[in-house]
């Protein structure tokens, strides 16, 4: 193999497989990279048995070929080369890929491509479009709200939807849930799977690098297992996760005894304030309605903390407990100026809707203070 390719080109998609790279595998070739060169195109594979990241680069290929490189030793070298010069990379006999950019010269030893995990085809049973910020913007209203815990591996992803009245990404950890809904995928079937975060913070992360525009679609594609998302050089491929993911319609209440309105801006202040005294009751902040006036408060055995919010509301005076933490990372998100609350009662699980927003729902457990 031997290409003559520009640092800021290569730099960028180092930077695109490397981000979701596994730092747990007891295989070692899982380090690497697998870099296969032909015809002018620089394929950079990554993978951790899980999910795949695939991405192509225009480059001058001068031979055909393809080798395995360690991707952290090869992403320190890149970034200290010198900038605005062409790198020449080449692979001799013995496996080593030899790096130059003007008077610096490395050489890193590799392995053959057969030695590296096969990325299978994915079975084209279902595909669609959808546009890149629309599909970025549901994601990021929901993904926080997925579990993080080992033992409940069917949480650890967002529930896709998608019907003839709809389409819904859907988030839970068992405390919380957040709920995106959007109009149904045109050309597309009905189906319902669960896609793991982890696929999807890679997406998140490419979207964020590629800044796409009102224009730009992603086309994704499901098989009875898989699932890939393609946007222009770039191509992830994931696992689906198997399981029945829990009856979230059945969650998000109906029923609205107590309806409020706040500032949004003004309560994620105040609730930040209040969550540094919090420490020492588990997280626990208390919300009490009375007069019209929100009463935030905390306390622990070093702080104390209270505030009054002017709240528009439609009910009896209540009380009620949330850990801080999630109510946090739904004011930080929801983008409108107030927020709605909903409850039965302060012991039943809050609605939570950003006012002039109804595709997002949010729903929190209330907390024993």
């Amino acid at each position: 193999m031997k290409i003559n390719i520009t640092k800021e080109n290569f730099l960028e998609g180092i930077q695109i497989i490397q981000s979701g790279l596994s730092g747990r595998t007891t295989l070692p070739i899982l380090y690497n990279f697998l870099m296969e060169a032909q015809d002018g195109n620089v394929k950079l594979t990554r993978t951790d048995m899980e999910m795949a990241t695939i991405h192509n680069i225009k480059a001058e290929v001068l031979e055909n070929g393809s080798i395995t490189v360690p991707l952290k030793e090869f992403a320190d070298i890149l970034k200290n080369l010198p900038s605005n010069q062409e790198i020449n990379l080449e692979t001799d006999e013995n496996n080593k890929l030899h790096i130059k950019s003007g008077k610096s010269k490395f050489w890193v030893i590799g392995t053959p491509k057969s030695e590296y995990p096969i990325v299978p085809e994915i079975e084209r049973n279902e595909n669609f479009s959808i546009k890149a910020k629309e599909i970025k913007e549901m994601i990021e209203n929901t993904i926080f709200s997925s579990s993080t815990q080992e033992t409940r591996y069917v949480l650890n992803g967002l529930l896709w939807v998608n019907t003839a009245e709809k389409f819904e990404l859907v988030a839970t950890d068992g405390r919380r849930l957040a709920l995106a809904t959007a109009p149904a995928l045109q050309n597309s079937k009905e189906f319902k799977i669960i896609v793991p975060s982890k696929i999807l913070n890679e997406l998140l992360k490419l979207l964020t690098i590629n800044k796409p525009s009102d224009e730009d679609f992603i086309d994704v594609t499901v098989s009875a297992n898989q699932i890939s998302f393609n946007m222009k050089d770039t191509t992830f491929i994931s696992r689906l996760i198997e399981g029945n993911f829990p009856n979230y319609e059945q969650v998000i209440p109906t029923k609205k005894n107590i309806i409020l309105k706040v500032n949004a801006k003004e309560l994620l202040s105040s609730t930040k304030r209040a969550a540094l005294c919090a420490g020492d009751l588990g997280g626990t902040v208390k919300y009490a309605l009375s007069n019209n006036l929100l009463g935030i408060s905390a306390s622990s055995s070093k702080m104390d903390f209270s505030d009054e919010l002017k709240v528009e509301c439609e009910c009896e005076d209540f009380n009620t407990s949330f850990n801080p933490q999630y109510l946090i990372d739904v004011l930080k998100i929801i983008g409108s100026d107030n927020v709605i609350f909903s409850f039965v009662n302060g012991s039943n699980p809050v609605l939570v809707e950003p006012e002039g927003k109804e595709q997002y729902k949010y729903v929190i457990m209330p907390v024993k203070a």
